[in-house]
């Protein structure tokens, strides 16, 4: 790995930005094209959100639960559940149809809920699923870690970093309060807190007029911008996929995920000598 040697004027610095949106625009619509990632969403698809009640049920059963589904979903998806097995039981809800006494009409109305098994991956054998991981390994951007921190702390943003304890979260900003899982790399934390570090500097928890795609957007072109400059690996397509972001839908943030993404590389720039990071790496 090398970075780019030297510093960049600031007028450079917010055209490289900008170009670096554009590709992460062209980028994430080509990706949302591939067959594997059609067959992602056709798979997930299949997967139900349920509700809060039934997630307590599920964590309390099995705390390790990644992926939950019932025996014929498996079963359509390829996969059997193991021999033996005993399933997590939730609560199913139970319609019936009735005629409603002013319209006279029939109609699919709720009477009570059922328990019923669910069973989760691990639980079960066959056709290996499509998985999109935005998981990055390594150790070697500690020292930016760090100074993001300060960074962090110059903006009265408050940084506690714990195992979080959710499945597939990586951490969160509630206005100037974020958290960060520490279970993850070295490398995986320093992108996390760029992302929920820019949801602060934006200040997404107050912007209401804004959908959650619009922030996740501005807040993942701002991690994708400042470790393409630094040159980390990252996710940001995957991740903005996700998101069913597309090339008009990024470029639509392009100034704020600019002008955010230059006060964090000037900063980190400014206070931790990259170039004396580059001699001794």
């Amino acid at each position: 790995m090398e970075l780019k040697k030297g510093f960049i004027k600031s007028q450079e610095l917010t055209q490289q930005i900008e170009e670096n949106i554009k590709d992460l625009a062209i980028n994430t619509d080509k990706y949302k094209q591939t067959e594997f990632f059609k067959n992602y969403l056709n798979t997930v698809s299949k997967f139900y959100n349920y509700s809060l009640f039934n997630q307590l049920l599920i964590l309390r059963q099995n705390p390790d639960a990644e992926r939950v589904a019932g025996f014929r979903i498996w079963k359509g998806l390829n996969r059997y559940v193991k021999k033996g097995e005993h399933g997590i039981r939730i609560l199913a809800p139970r319609f019936k149809k009735l005629k409603d006494l002013e319209t006279n009409k029939e109609d699919n109305k709720l009477t009570g809920f059922l328990s019923v098994a669910v069973f989760d991956i691990k639980q079960t054998d066959g056709e290996q699923l499509p998985n999109i991981s935005i998981d990055i390994l390594g150790s070697d951007y500690k020292q930016f870690l760090g100074t993001l921190k300060d960074f962090c702390i110059s903006k009265d943003i408050k940084i506690n970093f714990k195992d979080i304890g959710v499945n597939g979260v990586y951490g969160y900003c509630k206005n100037k309060d974020i958290t960060i899982s520490d279970t993850k790399s070295i490398n995986n934390q320093f992108l996390t807190l760029i992302h929920e570090t820019a949801h602060s500097l934006i200040n997404h928890s107050s912007k209401t007029e804004l959908t959650k795609q619009q922030k996740e957007i501005q807040a993942e072109g701002v991690a994708y911008c400042v470790s393409k400059h630094f040159n980390l690996e990252n996710k940001s397509i995957d991740y903005l996929a996700l998101y069913d972001a597309d090339y008009k839908k990024i470029l639509e943030n392009l100034t704020v995920i600019s002008k955010t993404s230059k006060e964090i590389i000037k900063y980190l720039e400014d206070k931790m000598e990259v170039k004396k990071w580059i001699l001794n790496k």
